[in-house]
């Protein structure tokens, strides 16, 4: 059953319901917007094992990269990640959208919806058979519909009221769900401590180009941990590959303007690498210094990553010779991975 979004909260619904691709799974997720970032959850298996996915929203589709992280419980299929770009603005339900209770009990009448590659929102009927603690089972009472592959991440509804998000089929017309309760109280605590970064000096900060855009010529010349390989090293933050290292201790790392001259600073733009295994930077603090020594350093900025690797640091134009950079936490514990770290 195939049927457009009616007017008022069924339209408002419906967009938040997208669809994910990623490097070996379909599947579908759910936006959620709070305290200034768009968040996508889904369930761990349909990330697997790649760090990005594909988002794609309902029509007009337009599709964003998302940055996943599976911060939860093992046994908990359930995974969430921020995303940037053209979804954005269609991602406009908060936190109290999923802070509900499940109160259809079994026999009660819900649907599904799901996203066609087009853009059209599905609905299809169930059933509530089981309940219990943790999850809750329906079956599609429509003949003909199926729960087909691509189906896991689609939520289920009473009403506009999301009740669970489907992470597994029991038979081609059964479905397991995370009761929404748990998807609500874990996803709450996760994404409520993703403050929104601050400047030092009050600017705002966001990241609205690649940090490796050409910028202020500087070199990294030195960081107190040493890389996980020796072509890991803490050069390649102003030319081509990454710095891997392991945070046993916050990290400082020297970037030295090239030539005689000071330059003038006003932004620091910092990007994570995407490849598999490495942890994104969280608090951050930069430091800059005027006198050739750079000894004489002071505070220019300080801010957090947001899980996808991406941040700009603003403060009042200032000169510098040095710029320190200091990586304070990770947002998990695998080794850290910066690509790139330019100056503006």
């Amino acid at each position: 059953m195939t049927v457009a979004a009616a007017a008022g909260n069924g339209t408002f619904i419906a967009a938040q319901t997208v669809r994910i691709e990623s490097a070996g799974e379909t599947g579908h997720g759910f936006l959620i917007h709070h305290a200034g970032l768009c968040w996508v959850i889904l369930p761990r298996h349909v990330a697997g094992d790649s760090r990005r996915v594909t988002v794609f929203s309902g029509a007009p589709v337009v599709h964003s990269p998302a940055l996943i992280e599976t911060p939860f419980w093992e046994g908990m299929d359930l995974a969430i990640g921020q995303l940037r770009g053209a979804v954005e603005e269609r991602c406009t339900a908060g936190l109290p959208l999923i802070s509900g209770e499940v109160r259809a009990g079994t026999g009660g009448e819900v649907h599904l919806q799901r996203l066609r590659s087009s853009g059209e929102v599905e609905r299809i009927p169930m059933q509530i058979t089981r309940t219990d603690y943790l999850t809750l089972e329906a079956m599609v009472t429509k003949p003909g519909e199926e729960l087909f592959k691509g189906s896991s991440g689609a939520f289920l509804f009473e009403g506009d009221r999301p009740i669970g998000m489907i992470t597994e089929a029991l038979t081609p017309t059964e479905g397991r769900f995370i009761r929404i309760e748990e998807i609500g109280q874990n996803i709450a605590r996760r994404i409520s401590r993703q403050a929104a970064p601050v400047a030092a000096g009050g600017g705002a900060v966001s990241a609205p180009e690649a940090p490796d855009s050409v910028g202020l010529a500087f070199e990294a010349v030195s960081a107190i941990l040493p890389p996980l390989t020796p072509d890991q090293g803490e050069a390649n933050l102003t030319g081509p590959g990454l710095y891997a290292f392991s945070l046993s201790r916050p990290n400082r790392i020297a970037f030295r303007v090239r030539g005689e001259a000071a330059a003038i600073l006003s932004r620091v733009r910092i990007r994570a690498t995407d490849e598999e295994g490495f942890a994104v930077p969280r608090d951050i603090t930069v430091e800059v210094a005027a006198d050739g020594a750079g000894q004489r350093a002071r505070p220019f900025a300080m801010g957090v990553m947001g899980p996808d690797g991406t941040l700009e640091l603003t403060g009042a134009a200032t000169s510098a010779r040095w710029v320190y950079v200091t990586i304070r936490s990770a947002w998990d514990e695998a080794p850290v991975g910066i690509d790139a770290v330019s100056f503006h």
